[in-house]
């Protein structure tokens, strides 16, 4: 791991560690018992200690219990927990005020408030420190270890019971799978993040991990009978580290359940240099099938079309040095020469021209069999932005130190990073903001996939950071692509589901898209945002947010399987004069209309449309 990334943490436990140095025996869990509350006073984190041996916790809000028993586990091979209670040495209690800021998040500025109970444990040399961290929106725990002796815990796991009887959506062990749902009583195994929702309802919940640089394997969750299991296996032989964080977010309503996505961020470190070279944006893809498609007038014409569309990127995908997928099969695939009919810094330079960024596709295998520095180093110098990597499975601890080392040294060359296939964000982008996106999500790379899956979308792996869906689109003239979803649907994706580096047209031929209409909300819409606002949604049904930008505020609504109608004042979103633009579907399949108007605040707005549908409205204020 990056020798930088390994200092700080233990710096941060060296002071973590200091800070409990003056804990009395007073301060310590009294046989049993302890409680913490949220900062709004409406949640309670409740202690208990049985048998001597046993620590776990329960979570009510508002006087209700939603978890009725959960506990943190850390075994060194012997199947005891090493968190036990007669080891407690001291505790103590902190309140935290923090700020979280960025320019290329959807909130610029988003406080991050949270109660902290820090329990030290110590057996012999060995000293670990838990923390029981308690927001408005939902609460963590994580757990800092130092051991002389180097031990390696062979299993790290919290098991949450929760009393309301409902679904979870979760994926399987493939991300390109999607979302299964499964009753809470039966069993299942999945990857993080995981959802729960109760049958009335009247809870959203979600599971998932933070903080996890490159130690553990990504977690993985086991339901049994309303217990959510999240665990990891596979550590680094390391005396200092800390281990991730996990973590759940529950609320009672969509805008609530959204505004716990900064308790991932809150939980991970913060950049200790500055990025403000890192330059979001949209991206073109280019791709092709052979290494014509590559030709160097080819490229040149992507070009052109991301510089009319006011676009900041293209992409040159997978064949831009031959053709090979997962394992290189293509002797001819050469990761330090371009195909013959494409020059590469010709390509570059006359990209650069059009202030257009070149990124580059590179299978995993390129990283495992070179070295990445070289590789990086040499298109550094050529002159690209950045890099999309491919075939990052995320199940094993290689990839995450594979994913670490490129996109550490990408920072290193200011280069941007898009980490593609099974990989999900937890606190590398965090530490990294050249890391902007990552896929980790069944994409619209699968033309087939319906409003029931990218509603479900912003409500799980929208939770826990950017995402890049790879937005597909029709032509003008036909019917190519056969999308499931609208046009309208498609238009108010670019908005619903957050990235940074935002992919449009994945499938797209540039003599596609001449249609003004249909071509001028996507060169005017932002990747980044200064903040949003959640309308209204429950998954798989529907969801209605507005982002602003600026002045600007975009409000895109997309609907499930079902009809959807919504009604609310404008001042939900500004207590403004403003002139409203509006994109739907038109009467026509196939079709958007547009309209525009003037509204005050008190306007109601009324949005009516079909199954798999959207809409999308953009609020500029006409200074009354």
């Amino acid at each position: 791991m990056p020798h930088t990334l390994l200092y700080i943490r233990c710096l941060l436990l060296t002071a973590a560690t200091l800070i409990l140095a003056a804990a009395t025996a007073a301060s310590q869990l009294p046989n049993g018992a302890g409680s913490l509350q949220s900062p709004d006073g409406k949640t309670t984190l409740k202690i208990s200690v049985t048998n001597d041996t046993s620590m776990t916790f329960a979570i009510s809000r508002g006087g209700k219990t939603y978890i009725d028993t959960a506990q943190v586990f850390l075994s060194y091979g012997d199947n005891r927990n090493a968190l036990n209670p007669t080891k407690i040495v001291g505790t103590k209690w902190n309140h935290k005020l923090d700020t979280l800021r960025s320019k290329i998040w959807e909130r610029a500025v988003q406080p991050a408030i949270y109660n902290e109970l820090l329990v030290k444990f110590q057996e012999g040399q060995r000293t670990l420190l838990l923390h029981l961290r308690l927001y408005n929106q939902g609460f963590a725990t994580g757990i800092d270890i130092s051991d002389p002796q180097k031990n390696t815990p062979n299993d790290y796991h919290t098991t949450y019971h929760w009393v309301n009887k409902g679904i979870f959506h979760l994926m399987d062990t493939k991300t390109e799978n999607g979302y299964n749902s499964v009753m809470g009583k039966d069993m299942a195994t999945a990857i993080s993040p995981t959802l729960t929702m109760s049958t009335t309802d009247t809870l959203l919940a979600l599971t998932h991990e933070a903080a996890n640089y490159e130690f553990f394997s990504r977690a993985k969750i086991i339901l049994n009978n309303f217990s959510v299991t999240i665990g990891q296996g596979g550590l680094y032989q390391i005396a200092n580290y800390s281990t991730p964080w996990h973590y759940v977010v529950f609320a009672d309503n969509a805008a609530d359940f959204m505004e716990g996505k900064y308790i991932d961020r809150s939980l991970c470190m913060k950049p200790t240099e500055r990025y403000d070279w890192v330059k979001p944006g949209k991206v073109y893809r280019h791709i092709g099938n052979r290494d014509s498609d590559f030709a160097t007038d080819l490229v040149k014409r992507s070009i052109d079309f991301a510089a009319q569309m006011k676009f900041q990127y293209v992409l040159l995908d997978n064949g831009w040095y031959g053709l090979g997928y997962d394992a290189e099969f293509d002797p001819d695939s050469d990761p330090m020469r371009s195909v013959a009919p494409l020059n590469l810094p010709e390509a570059i330079q006359y990209a650069k021209g059009k202030g257009i960024g070149i990124l580059l596709y590179f299978n995993k295998s390129v990283f495992l069999q070179s070295s990445a520095d070289s590789v990086l180093t040499y298109y550094s110098k050529l002159g690209i932005k950045g890099i999309k990597t491919g075939f990052i499975k995320n199940r094993s601890q290689q990839d995450n130190v594979l994913a670490s080392h490129v996109i550490t040294k990408c920072a290193s060359l200011h280069l941007v990073v898009n980490v593609h296939d099974e990989y999900r964000p937890t606190g590398v982008e965090m530490l990294y903001p050249n890391f902007l996106t990552s896929e980790g999500l069944r994409g619209n790379e699968h033309l087939d996939n319906t409003g029931n899956h990218t509603t479900t979308l912003p409500f799980v792996r929208y939770m826990i950071g950017a995402g890049d869906y790879t937005i597909c689109y029709e032509p003008a003239d036909t019917t190519r692509l056969n999308l499931q979803t609208t046009k309208a649907h498609q238009m108010a994706l670019s908005v619903v589901l957050f990235s940074p580096l935002q992919h449009i047209f994945w499938y797209g031929s540039p003599d596609w898209y001449t249609n003004n209409l249909e071509t001028e909300f996507f060169k005017s819409v932002p990747t980044v945002w200064d903040d949003y606002k959640v309308i209204g949604g429950f998954p798989r049904r529907y969801i209605a947010i507005a982002r602003r930008k600026g002045n600007t505020w975009y409000l895109a609504t997309i609907s499930g399987l079902l009809k959807t109608d919504i009604s609310f004042p404008l001042s939900k979103i500004t207590k403004r004069h403003s002139k409203i633009t509006v994109y739907e579907d038109g009467d026509t399949l196939g079709t958007i209309k547009k309209s525009s108007f003037n509204a005050s605040p008190d306007f109601m707005v009324n949005i009516s449309i079909r199954p798999n549908s959207g809409y999308v409205m953009v609020i500029e204020p006409t200074g009354k």
